[in-house]
Formats: structure tokens, sequence, C-alpha cells
């Protein structure tokens, strides 16, 4: 019997009050191409799915973050992730994420991350088709431009 073995990440979904969507430049990784893609990361061994949301965000964005994410959907990406000479398909969380407007963006200059931008539900949902499925990334491009 073969096992099918996957890593699991969690993402954020962050949206500002003119409904844009927060994305972060990753450069080549891993073996993919460069992109753009919500924050956030894979789990840790012994982490529960808040805490992996909280340890990312702050990571990727110096942000801490303390609220009640609401779970958005659970999926299948098209990339894959190189573990022990193996690469694995990607399963991604994704959490609804509301932060303060007032919120500082500081990315961590060790961290993969190059970049971050705000952009609207369609041009958001253009820059995910790299990673996200087609379902996914056409209920993006429906969020309404405003929040």
């Amino acid at each position: 019997m073969s096992v099918q073995l996957f890593q699991v990440g969690i993402k954020a979904l962050i949206r500002n009050a003119a409904g844009r969507i927060l994305m972060v430049h990753i450069p080549e990784f891993s073996g993919n191409a460069a992109h753009w893609d919500l924050p956030g990361g894979r789990v840790d061994r012994g982490e529960v799915f808040s805490e992996t949301l909280q340890r990312e965000l702050n990571e990727e964005l110096g942000v801490t973050y303390e609220g009640t994410p609401k779970q958005l959907v659970t999926l299948l990406t098209k990339i894959t992730i190189s573990v022990g000479g193996t690469r694995v398909p990607l399963i991604f969380v994704i959490y609804e994420v509301d932060l303060p407007e007032t919120t500082k963006i500081t990315l961590d200059p060790e961290s993969n991350e190059d970049a971050y931008t705000w952009f609207t539900p369609r041009e958001a949902a253009k820059e995910m088709e790299f990673k996200f499925t087609t379902e996914f990334c056409e209920l993006i491009r429906r969020l309404p431009n405003t929040k």
C-alpha cells in the first residue's frame, strides 16, 4: 500500500477598507518560479493552525495577530515542495484575517518575501493563478471591491 504525503500551509487573506488584498512577493524558491502569494507558511511539527497563522504573520509581516480568523477554504495547490528529496503536494488552509487599518507592515529582510502590495480582487486572482486552484481564484475574483 502506498501512502500519499502532503505538506500543509496556512495562508491569510487580508483585505483593507478599500477591499484590496495584501500579497507578498516570493522570489524563485524551492524550485518554483517567482510569484505573488498570500502571507503564510507551512505548519511546524507540534503547532496548531492558529499558532502557525500567528507565527507566519509575525515572521513575514512583523504583525502581532491575536484575533479570531475565519476559515475560508482548504485546497490542494498547483505546486509541490521538495521534502527529503521527494516533491510532495502542498495543501493550504486559508483564513480571512482582519487587521486594524493602522497596522504597520514590516517585511523581515531575512525572510523569503522581498516585497508586498495591495491588489484589487481581480488583480489578486490573476496573480494567484500560479499557485491556487481555478475555483479559489474565481472566489477571489468575485469579491467586492470594497470591504
